[in-house]
């Protein structure tokens, strides 16, 4: 085997004379073809006309879509004149955030729980991704018999609630504050919400945790460190990749998501945006708040993975 590779190689082959780095980038770029080929053909066209429309007044007729000029107008109108528009978006982005910590530390969890070695390691792996399979909205109205359409039954979170308020006020007992203890009631009645989501970034630490080496956690326990200290010494650091890399998966998913749910008339910012445009024909508005919105997460990302990046462990 070896004198086949060595031949190889001296056959003058490009791929064969490439550094590993080169070697890993170039699979990384084929890997990527599909998702290139989907945004040249389906995504390009769709943004380039949203841009275009964002500058513009959009008149729509029968069969034809008459397009005029308007510079930075459409902007200026959804920042500075809409009433709504900066209120849903400043309401949004905290919630959002705090959804995906909640997200992220259970996917680490469950994946943790998932990854043990201990018996019916098969059946708890069956009942956790039983959710996710079959869809989270499903699960929960054969398990409860809720509705989670029905708008009566969803909080600002669109999260099935309790009946009664009798764990809001045990959490209140507890000392922590109002604010606190509000988000901590409504994130226990979300865990469908956040099952439902936590699927990829589970899968994400799961490969994580398996690729650790085994020596590390060997010379832990000789070195005298418990379950709990190996699991921040060792455990956190070498997953640190993949705990950024769920992370902004999560705010991803969670930004695009139409089930997002703000206080404000208890509706979403995508349905806001749709109500601006197709009811009330200001398509160069919405397109331009459709944008905001979008240059908003992309600096969401850009400062969490700049932070982020700072503390990730690159296990060479």
């Amino acid at each position: 085997m070896t004198k086949i590779k060595n031949k190889r190689a001296k056959s003058g082959s490009w791929y064969y004379r490439l550094p590993l780095r080169h070697k890993r980038g170039l699979w990384g770029f084929v890997f990527l073809i599909p998702w290139i080929c989907g945004f040249l053909l389906f995504f390009l066209g769709p943004l380039i006309e949203s841009i275009r429309y964002s500058f513009s007044e959009v008149d729509v007729q029968l069969g034809v879509i008459e397009v005029a000029w308007l510079g930075l107008a459409n902007y200026r109108h959804a920042l500075t004149i809409d009433p709504y528009f900066n209120r849903y978006m400043i309401t949004l982005a905290f919630p959002a955030l705090a959804i995906v910590a909640i997200v992220v530390i259970f996917s680490l969890l469950a994946a943790i729980l998932i990854n043990g070695k201990y018996p019916g390691r098969s059946v708890v792996r069956t009942i956790f991704f039983i959710p996710i399979i079959i869809g989270a909205q499903l699960a929960l109205q054969e398990m409860v018999g809720a509705d989670p359409v029905t708008a009566a039954t969803t909080d600002d979170f669109g999260f099935v609630g309790f009946e009664g308020e009798f764990f809001l006020e045990a959490l209140r007992a507890t000392g922590l504050p109002t604010e606190l203890a509000g988000f901590v009631h409504r994130a226990v009645n979300g865990i469908f919400e956040v099952l439902s989501q936590s699927g990829v970034p589970v899968l994400i630490f799961l490969a994580g945790l398996q690729s650790i080496p085994t020596h590390l956690y060997e010379v832990a326990e000789i070195e005298g460190c418990t379950k709990y200290e190996s699991f921040w010494k060792v455990t956190l650091p070498l997953i640190s990749p993949m705990l950024l890399l769920s992370t902004v998966y999560t705010i991803i998913e969670l930004f695009s998501r139409h089930s997002i749910l703000i206080s404000l008339e208890e509706r979403t910012f995508l349905w806001y945006v749709d109500f601006i445009g197709f009811t009330g024909g200001n398509y160069g508005i919405a397109s331009a708040m459709v944008n905001i919105y979008v240059l908003a997460s992309i600096v969401v990302i850009g400062l969490v993975t700049y932070f982020m990046s700072k503390v990730v462990f690159y296990y060479d």
